[in-house]
């Protein structure tokens, strides 16, 4: 069996994130349960200066060819005078071409294409940007030239755009392995989508430390002081991070010396939050001095955040797995969650589920009480659950959907 796979992911956008991640995750995992067959082939732009095939693992005996394509479109283009921002790397379902010597085709990223000549087996994340296309699109957050009119006509193309490629990819594709049972059921429902064709592999968790850098002066000197509710990640409006941010201001205000931590990209100062209700409810909380902005944080300062939480305080309204669960029960931090889409899958009966701010503070409360053997009890029962999501297992139900569809 010859497989095509699209290395694309592992050179745009979605390199450092999570499509980027299961692309590497898999890829290496296949690649040694195919090692004895030979012929694969890649696929991956011919002007980027990065190899993609150097963040893989490579069987030495395996024989493999690569098509290029490309060149890999800018992150910004000039039109008219005007830049217009496109999202790095992605093709918008151009045809994929010269992959008819493969026997099956593995796509990580629906928006990069499906080739036509060859039966396809596509991986898809989640629906976030059919759910939540008004704030998904970067245009809908942000005004240009002060006219809302134009940002809103922008906001609806790319999510026309967006949709047209979507319906397009699912409909050519000849398997869908979605990577919960959450997605898959919203895949069907929204794109009625065949349910024969319909698959599911849950993805993994890396339980293994990340080898990474010790910790600069400069981010000790950010680090919590005192007991401290963790958040790490982007603070778009699916993540409900304002939530996380009154719960926090009530629990101060009943006289609880704790701190909150905001860590990710979007979080290098309360001024710099690009989502305007975080942004405000950071910027007017009376407690501000003990929110910590981290902003970016590099593997091991996570984990050391996480291992030393009071919790990780996660209020998202849908997430296509929900990683950020399992990493908090292999590194022996609860997780304070709302209940949807795939979460209960990952969560299973050792996530703390509420469904508002109060049911943050709440359950807060109750772990700053907690006897000690109690909550080591807890925590080494999480850590046991999430071990079963291994992406050995996640590889193994990709690669069997690719020989059934030879």
């Amino acid at each position: 069996m010859k497989i095509g796979i699209d290395l694309r992911p592992l050179q745009n956008g979605h390199k450092y994130r999570g499509i980027g991640e299961v692309t590497k995750q898999v890829t290496n995992r296949i690649l040694a349960l195919a090692a004895a067959e030979q012929g694969h082939v890649f696929v991956f732009y011919e002007n980027d200066e990065d190899d993609p095939k150097e963040l893989l693992d490579i069987p030495e005996s395996l024989e493999y060819s690569v098509v290029k394509v490309g060149p890999m479109p800018e992150n910004v283009v000039e039109r008219k005078g005007h830049k217009i921002k496109r999202l790095a790397g992605e093709l918008y379902g151009d045809p994929i071409p010269n992959t008819k010597q493969c026997d099956v085709f593995l796509q990580f990223d629906f928006a990069a294409g499906i080739p036509k000549d060859t039966r396809t087996v596509l991986i898809k994340h989640d629906l976030i940007p059919y759910l939540f296309w008004d704030r998904y699109f970067e245009s809908a957050w942000e005004h240009f030239r002060n006219k809302a009119a134009r940002t809103t006509l922008r906001t609806l193309f790319n999510n026309y755009r967006f949709m047209r490629v979507l319906r397009r990819s699912l409909h050519n594709a000849d398997v869908i392995v979605s990577v919960s049972e959450s997605t898959k059921r919203d895949i069907e429902k929204y794109f009625n989508v065949d349910p024969k064709k319909s698959k599911v592999a849950l993805l993994g968790v890396d339980v293994t430390p990340a080898k990474t850098n010790d910790v600069t002066a400069d981010l000790k000197a950010k680090l919590p002081t005192k007991p401290y509710l963790l958040f790490v990640g982007a603070g778009d409006a699916r993540r409900r991070v304002e939530d996380a941010v009154y719960a926090y201001n009530n629990l101060k205000a009943a006289g609880h010396d704790i701190q909150l931590v905001l860590a990710g990209e979007n979080f290098k100062s309360p001024e710099q939050i690009p989502n305007q209700s975080v942004r405000n409810a950071v910027m007017k909380s009376s407690y501000k001095q003990d929110i910590i902005t981290i902003g970016y944080i590099d593997d091991k300062t996570k984990q050391q955040l996480f291992k030393g939480a009071l919790a990780y305080v996660y209020p998202t309204k849908y997430e296509g797995f929900g990683i950020p669960v399992l990493e908090s029960f292999l590194l022996g931090c609860p997780i304070i969650v709302y209940k949807n889409s795939s979460i209960p899958e990952v969560g299973g009966d050792h996530a703390v589920y509420v469904n508002d701010w109060q049911g943050i503070k709440r359950e807060v409360e109750r772990l700053l009480v907690q006897p000690q053997k109690e909550r080591e009890a807890q925590i080494k029962a999480a850590r046991e659950f999430a071990k079963g999501f291994t992406w050995d297992k996640t590889a193994q139900a990709i690669y069997q959907e690719l020989k059934d569809s030879v």
